[in-house]
């Protein structure tokens, strides 16, 4: 007998404890299912879902012996469930044996789902009763020949309490007589199962995913629907068969079917613009959803809701699925734990996505359950909700409010980064071979890319992509977007080596594997580096993991990984000049102070930079040309100046950066700091225009900040004087000739000098210089220490012509770019073209040229050079003969 301390208890664990008593009252007043319920156990099962459930307390008060349901809720097989239909349906007749058999089955299934059963067990079972009741009527109408395949949640075994059914009807035999009859056949399923009777419906069957939707026929011949796909299928429909799978009838032929497609669902060649289609299909249901106000409560089709990740999942599916069969499964939390195993997707990330996924079907779930209604929306009552709360074993509404905005926000910020994540059209078009299997048509394409040892590359490649480890399947996935990047290295095969000894080190960072999985970009943009940088790749293989390779690096980064995220988006095209010298200038500024702070200087020390370092325009092995000013009298001040001095050159060398004090006074032969009366002093009685015209860039950098700016401003004096003598205008003429002919030998070489010879940079930076200084005392604007803000600003100033201007800047962003792409290999300075054919083809495939990549680049070369040498001779002698 049933004690007040069970009931109590009972109770207790409902959502709605009096929705339970009133429920219990009205089953109990039938003795049939008050002898039920007087069971202990039978009464703690029932009355948490009648406390929530009003379809349910219907139910047991139409039918009070269907309580005895309580009795056994364990899961049953698929057999036992459609032996369980066909007796019912033998019992009360086909109509309402289904009805009576899809709701006990169903309330069994949730009441183990309100006692914490896992979600995935429970829609299986859902989806498991669906079947029975598909089965059992295509039974009931003679359904021979007849194929039912389940389609969406259905297909997926995914399904909800009262979700629309899915299906396409196929039959064997073609032919008009065959069609006929399979329509007729097709329709008595759907009206045997979805027509409302007293007992309400068995499924809500809809049969618009057929091929023409509602204007075609119930059901075609499986080669109509093949022919259908293969022809006239639209990408939507295309997506639809991801989760299509044969429920029920002639379930081989509808295997055979959807065998036959599996070439249009995951083609070989995948247009880029059906990721557009299935994009733009998704914008269109959000827009829906916004206009109608339902953005935050559709939990279906809400912001960050069911439908963000089944389009995620899918997307990548359709991408990826055409070289990985791993990826064709129909159901939602099985794609994306095949996506985590196959390094197409972070495991933190689909974890994480699995989890809210779970949540927000759960409640959707809960939705449905309460009056057997296809719900998708969040109660707007407040009773409703904290009903609704409890049902999930939530304290109240306000904590269900919250947990659905936390888990909304996640799957949002995971559905944006996955479904509109970079690089996916490369995955497009032709699918690519899955190097370590498909050896043959590998090596055909690393020979086609440029891979001199293509048999050697793939053997390489063969053991990156190991799939007993992680980072080895993420490689294998990531293969369409390395190697091309591969590609473009100076000597593909060496950069491939250069990868395979990164990759090496990488397998000790745990997290490697999942960031390139998440991001498909990080592991194209190590792949751009590595090709274009011995040096860089030293940095990773002598490194701790895998650092960010984004400019700018995270704030508070090392210095190694500062200069690799600089790197890494120079080789990815998205550092051009001057944001490169900009970057590496703000690395080198901050090495210098950590040299300054380090050398502890006993007396007040100001670093100051010339050069490339005070114009911010480094490039990658630039030197550092720093000049040092102190504050203190006496020997002792001085000696400490000296000390703290060479201390930070040393520091800063031991930091990477290569410094250079030559151009401080009297060069090599004077002290490394003055006091800034000894700098004036120099300055006035010993200065020559060179030292001048060096002042041009003076910068502080580090130290002392009133002192280095004291200096500067002094400095600033100097370089710009009153009106700039005609003799100095003559020295800086002689001193560029005089610098091409005795520094660039033999006399040949200085056309393809690109830093001191015909064209060159110095042609751009004398030009430039010598109009600041002529032009600087009158024209305080075009102070700039940085070339080409100088030049931008001499123009604006009408100071030299607009063909001048843009010569010799059109020379200055080549040049440099030139220069960049050869010193970022090692590191190491260069100053003019590779000699050989070989290394001009390399650097020009390394600046984007590709068809006649060598041809066209020298042909630029040439131009750009003549044009800047001409606009320098403008400058030197168009004035003043």
């Amino acid at each position: 007998m049933t004690t007040p301390e069970v009931l109590g208890r009972a109770l207790a664990r409902a959502p709605e404890p009096e929705l339970a008593r009133v429920a219990l009252s009205r089953v109990g007043e039938h003795p049939a299912a008050r002898d039920i319920l007087a069971d202990p156990v039978l009464l703690e099962r029932a009355v948490p879902l009648l406390g929530f459930s009003t379809a349910v307390a219907d139910f047991l008060a139409a039918h009070p012996e269907e309580a005895a349901l309580f009795a056994d809720v364990a899961p049953r097989s698929r057999e036992d469930l459609l032996a369980e239909a066909a007796a019912l349906a033998a019992r009360w007749g086909p109509a309402a044996g289904l009805r009576r058999f899809r709701r006990r089955a169903l309330y069994r299934t949730a009441a183990r789902d309100l006692d914490g059963a896992p979600f995935d067990d429970v829609v299986a079972e859902v989806t498991g009763i669906a079947e029975a009741c598909l089965e059992a009527a295509v039974l009931e109408v003679g359904g021979d020949g007849l194929a039912v395949l389940g389609m969406g949640k259905l297909g997926g075994r995914e399904l909800n309490y009262a979700s629309d059914v899915d299906l396409i009807f196929v039959h064997a035999e073609p032919g008009a007589a065959a069609q006929e009859g399979a329509v007729r056949r097709a329709a008595l399923v759907i009206a045997l199962l979805s027509e409302p009777t007293a007992e309400g419906v068995a499924l809500r069957v809809d049969a618009s995913l057929r091929p023409e939707g509602r204007a075609g026929p119930l059901s075609r011949s499986a080669a109509a629907t093949a022919e259908y796909y293969r022809r006239h299928a639209a990408t939507w429909e295309k997506q639809a068969l991801l989760k299509a799978r044969a429920v029920a009838g002639d379930r081989p032929l509808g295997q055979r079917l959807l065998d036959d497609l599996a070439d249009v669902v995951y083609p070989r060649d995948l247009e880029p613009s059906a990721i557009e289609d299935v994009r733009s299909m998704k914008g269109r249901i959000e827009e829906h959803v916004r206009a109608r106000g339902r953005e935050a409560t559709s939990v279906k089709r809400g912001r960050g809701g069911i439908r963000d990740v089944e389009f995620a999942v899918q997307l990548l599916q359709l991408v990826h699925g055409r070289r990985d069969p791993a990826l064709r499964v129909p159901d939602t939390l099985g794609a994306l734990a095949a996506l985590a195993e196959g390094g197409y997707a972070g495991a933190a990330d689909a974890e994480a996505m699995a989890d809210s996924y779970r949540f927000l079907r759960t409640l959707e779930h809960r939705l449905q359950l309460a009056r057997d209604l296809p719900a998708q929306d969040l109660p707007a009552d407040e009773g409703a909700r904290a009903r609704l709360a409890r049902s999930m074993r939530l304290r109240d509404a306000a904590a269900l409010a919250e947990a659905y905005e936390r888990h909304t926000a996640r799957v949002r910020g995971l559905h944006e980064r996955l479904f509109y994540r970079p690089l996916l059209e490369a995955f497009a078009g032709p699918a690519a071979p899955r190097p370590g299997t498909d050896r043959e048509a590998t090596i055909e394409l690393l020979s086609g890319l440029g891979f001199a040892d293509a048999a050697s590359a793939y053997d390489r490649l063969a053991r990156l992509v190991d799939p007993r480890a992680r980072l080895g399947r993420v490689f294998e996935h990531v293969f369409p977007v390395v190697i091309p990047a591969l590609a473009l290295a100076a000597d593909p095969d060496a950069a491939l080596a250069r990868f395979e000894r990164v990759a090496e080190r990488l397998r000790e960072d745990a997290g490697a594997p999942d960031r390139m999985a998440g991001d498909p970009d990080l592991a194209r943009r190590l792949a751009l580096a590595v090709a274009a940088s011995s040096w860089l790749s030293d940095l990773l293989a002598s490194g701790d993991g895998l650092p960010p390779l984004s400019h700018p690096a995270p704030p508070g980064a090392r210095r190694q990984h500062r200069l690799l995220a600089l790197g890494a988006a120079y080789a990815a095209g998205e550092l051009p000049v001057p944001q490169a010298g900009r970057a590496l200038s703000e690395v080198a500024d901050a090495v210098i102070a950590d040299a300054v702070a380090e050398a502890s200087s006993g007396v007040p020390l100001a670093a100051v930079g010339l050069g490339k370092l005070g114009g911010r325009e480094l490039n990658f092995a630039s030197d550092v040309d720093l000049v040092f000013v102190f504050e203190g009298e006496g020997p002792e001040a001085f000696e400490e100046a000296e000390r703290a001095a060479a201390a930070v050159l040393a520091g800063v060398r031991d930091r990477g950066f290569e410094p250079d004090a030559d151009l401080r006074p009297e060069g090599r032969n004077g002290p490394l700091a003055r006091s800034l009366a000894a700098y004036l002093e120099y300055w006035e009685r010993w200065g020559q225009t060179w030292e001048f015209q060096a002042l041009l860039k003076a910068r502080f950098v580090a130290g002392d900040e009133a002192l280095g700016r004291r200096l500067v401003s002094a400095a600033t004096d100097f370089a710009y004087p009153e009106a700039l003598p005609i003799e100095r205008v003559a020295e800086i003429r002689r001193m560029r000739v005089r610098m091409e002919e005795e520094r660039v030998r033999p006399p040949d070489a200085r056309r393809f000098h690109f830093k001191l010879g015909y064209g060159g940079l110095a042609d751009v930076t004398f030009a430039v210089e010598l109009s600041q200084m002529r032009h600087g005392a009158e024209h305080p604007a075009v102070r700039r220490r940085n070339t080409l803000e100088a030049l931008e600003a001499l123009s604006r100033e009408r100071l030299v012509e607009d063909s001048v201007s843009l010569a010799l800047g059109e020379a200055y962003v080549f040049l440099n770019e030139v220069k960049n792409a050869l010193e970022i290999e090692r590191r190491v300075p260069a100053e003019a073209l590779p000699p050989a054919p070989e290394g001009q083809r390399a650097l020009a495939r390394r600046l984007g040229y590709e068809l006649h990549a060598r041809q066209r680049f020298l042909e630029d070369y040439r131009r750009i050079t003549r044009r800047a040498r001409r606009a320098m001779e403008r400058v030197f002698y168009g004035e003043d003969g």
